[in-house]
């Protein structure tokens, strides 16, 4: 029939059906997952790990802030992270490289707020030739980051006035946008590099399209080893606090880009400690005694999570104690029928 649009009428299709509830992380009504942690007796609002090595102090129903020496996991986070940033200031030379740090003024999610910056980052941050980024937690529980961003032009670092820039942001602190502010502020861009003072118009005009809230971008100050050290300190002031809601969430990010020409030092590593030497040492002893070669052997025989379960008897057995205990498991492996080796502890 002329004048009717196709797919109309009697022998259109039906409508599609309700479509199932969207099971994506952020929007699932699925109870978000929690630190595994369990109270210490006798002392409230105060919580410790499995291993009660580690304690938590409970600063609301989503904030813990870890008190004393830090984990395993985060001493490797920030080894990791102090050496790729002074790996990335040696690459691209401390006269290519910029602080930028962007606040949230939303109060988002993290994952929300990273894909702000992931649409900023594809549509105007054609500038950044890498990057490394690391969020962290305000005192507010908004989250912040922290940038260390690569550019294609001379910072001038060294002809930068960090003396009228700090009187600048402490007037603008204590008495708000007084003359004296706009006096030191003038003083400070009138020597910092043309491109940066393009790059603070810029910012100003676009970041509050994307929700990002405030920005700073500044040149470095300090040497690799001091930038290392300092930007070492943001992420170690991040992880003394865990929000539940934050879990899963990417801490530290490195530039997808084109990071293997700068990156020194993946994940995958392991302490050069007397310690860790002992482990590796005792770990192929016990390769050696249930004949395998390498770590999908190990599991294959003794299951996955073979570490976990033989941890304290690895770290804690005497030499006379880890002597019998390689002679029970060889004995199992030669007895016919012999109790599963998957249950041995």
């Amino acid at each position: 029939m002329a004048g009717r649009a196709a797919g109309c009428g009697r022998g259109a299709a039906a409508p599609a059906t309700a479509g199932l509830p969207c099971q994506n992380s952020n929007n699932s009504n699925k109870p978000k997952s929690r630190y595994s942690l369990f109270p210490v007796p006798h002392a409230p609002n105060f919580y410790t790990d499995r291993e009660k090595k580690h304690v938590w102090d409970k600063h609301d129903d989503d904030t813990l802030h870890r008190l004393g020496m830090p984990t395993g996991a985060e001493a490797r986070s920030a080894f990791h992270l102090r050496l790729n940033v002074a790996a990335f200031i040696q690459h691209w030379g401390r006269n290519r490289c910029l602080f930028f740090t962007v606040t949230d003024e939303h109060n988002l999610h993290p994952t929300l707020f990273a894909r702000r910056w992931n649409s900023f980052l594809v549509r105007n941050g054609a500038w950044i030739v890498s990057y490394i980024r690391v969020l962290e937690p305000q005192k507010q529980g908004r989250p912040h980051y922290h940038l260390l961003v690569a550019v294609n032009w001379d910072t001038r670092p060294d002809a930068f006035d960090w003396q009228a820039f700090d009187g600048c942001q402490k007037e603008r602190r204590e008495n708000g946008p007084t003359a004296l502010f706009r006096e030191l502020r003038a003083r400070y861009k009138a020597c910092a590099a043309p491109e940066l003072v393009a790059m603070w118009q810029l910012l100003r005009k676009v970041l509050p399209r994307y929700g990002l809230g405030r920005a700073e971008l500044l040149p470095i100050r300090k040497g690799k080893e001091a930038i290392s050290e300092y930007i070492g300190k943001y992420l170690e002031a991040g992880l003394v606090i865990r929000k539940h809601s934050w879990k899963g969430c990417r801490r530290v990010e490195f530039d997808r880009r084109n990071k293997i020409v700068w990156l020194a030092c993946t994940r995958v590593f392991a302490w050069h400690s007397p310690g860790a030497i002992a482990w590796r040492a005792r770990v192929a002893e016990l390769a050696r005694c249930l004949d395998v070669s390498d770590m999908d052997g190990l599991r294959a025989k003794i299951g996955p999570k073979w570490a976990y379960r033989l941890r304290e008897t690895i770290t804690l057995a005497s030499p006379e104690q880890w002597a019998e205990i390689l002679f029970v498991l060889r004995c199992r492996i030669e007895t016919p029928n012999s109790t599963d080796l998957c249950n041995f502890q």
